[in-house]
């Protein structure tokens, strides 16, 4: 599977470009670019491979995180590469992450193609997936102001999925836990798997 390239786009038009890499041009749909991307430009994409009997296709992100929300997109049911295509195309990320987190059907309805049905069974199937994933973007977004408490929350945080937990809940039981100043990352770690092990 092609994950990333890195070449000179040759060719573009509305959507698409091709990818020239060691005298191999690539063509690509593109998802969530701002502007199109120019020909002769030098440029860097994350992919994604879609194979099917009768297609293959490569779509391109300018960010790993386009990818990664992407794929989060077609594990819904009806939910297909052309459909969330159209989701990341039309709609900034943060906003729509926002609206499923939120229940809020009529901000997705603004997406051409999505219904109320359709609207529901984004948010009834992304909700968890997508508490994860905005969790993990929150704390690459602001690892330039981590102070030591995050530091310990992340060094938390990471004990415990080692551990085999998922980020919500994981992410539930801070929100609950009260640590005091004194406390070193050991305790604060023993603290939260307490309150982790009253839930289960």
């Amino acid at each position: 599977m092609i994950g990333y390239l890195e070449g000179e786009v040759i060719y573009t038009e509305a959507g698409k470009i091709i990818l020239e890499i060691n005298g191999v041009g690539y063509e690509l749909e593109l998802a969530g670019f701002k502007k199109q991307p120019s020909v002769g430009e030098e440029i860097e994409v994350y992919t994604y491979t879609y194979v099917r009997e009768d297609a293959l296709k490569l779509f391109a992100f300018p960010e790993r995180m386009g990818k990664d929300l992407f794929e989060i997109l077609i594990t819904v049911n009806g939910i297909g590469p052309s459909a969330g295509l159209n989701i990341i195309n039309t709609m900034p990320a943060s906003r729509f992450i926002s609206a499923i987190m939120q229940k809020n059907e009529e901000v997705l309805k603004e997406i051409s193609g999505i219904g109320p049905k359709t609207a529901q069974r984004l948010i009834l199937e992304l909700q968890g997936k997508l508490e994860d994933f905005a969790y993990l973007q929150n704390l690459n977004d602001r690892k330039e102001e981590v102070n030591n408490i995050d530091e310990d929350r992340q060094d938390v945080v990471d004990a415990l999925t080692a551990l085999g937990y998922k980020i919500s809940e994981i992410n539930r039981a801070l929100r609950e836990v009260e640590f005091e100043a004194q406390q070193n990352v050991s305790e604060k770690i023993r603290l939260v798997l307490s309150h982790l092990g009253k839930e289960r």
